[in-house]
């Protein structure tokens, strides 16, 4: 006996070519045995495509969930840097004015408060923070334990008229980001960079010096 063609008929619309190699294989054990279960194989195939199925589906969602988490890192440069949560105790700024005329318009100084792990701070760290459109270098302090202060300073310069003293202008270096109202704090170490975003900044006041 053979297989009844009706059996086949539209399956080459239906199936895959996967299901037609498990068919023969069928097929072949049961003429060895002389059994025509036909039926069973079917219900064997359809249980493997909704198997299959499943796996597609759960591997496509395991993908996307990956590309996502992926998707959130900061380009600074040639430098890519993992955008990580972190809670932030403080994020503010004082400005100081200078007592005489000059093309130094004022000194604003950062401060960042938060909680880090000891092994962050080593000798390879490098701290910035990225604001606007530039990378501002910090220096950090322990405040206890586990909370952590850094700071960085950075000069504002306007035009003067003849005569005024003008001193020279230094400026930190260009993130080529347009950060608008957002700032990071971004740890650099061995290749790696990490960045952490900060909260909405705020401004302590301007001191006029005398």
């Amino acid at each position: 006996m053979r297989l009844d063609d009706a059996y086949f008929r539209g399956w080459d619309q239906q199936v895959m070519p996967v299901d037609w190699i498990l068919v023969i294989t069928c097929y072949s054990w049961m003429n060895q045995r002389k059994q025509y279960l036909f039926g069973s194989c079917a219900n064997y195939i359809m249980k493997f495509q909704s198997l299959m199925l499943r796996y597609f589906l759960f591997g496509s969602l395991a993908y996307f969930a990956v590309q996502g988490c992926e998707s959130q890192r900061l380009v600074i440069g040639e430098s890519s840097c993992a955008i990580e949560a972190w809670s932030v105790e403080d994020y503010f700024t004082k400005d100081v004015l200078p007592g005489m005329e000059s093309n130094l318009r004022k000194q604003r100084t950062y401060f960042i408060t938060g909680k880090a792990d000891l092994y962050e701070f080593n000798d390879q760290n490098e701290w910035l923070l990225a604001v606007d459109s530039v990378l501002i270098s910090l220096s950090v302090s322990q405040l206890r334990d586990d909370l952590w202060q850094w700071s960085g300073s950075r000069n504002f310069y306007q035009s003067v008229r003849e005569g005024v003293l003008s001193m020279e202008e230094v400026n930190p270096d260009r993130s080529g980001l347009d950060l608008n109202e957002e700032a990071f704090l971004i740890r650099r170490e061995a290749g790696r960079c990490r960045a952490r975003l900060l909260p909405a900044v705020r401004n302590l006041g301007t001191i006029a010096m005398p």
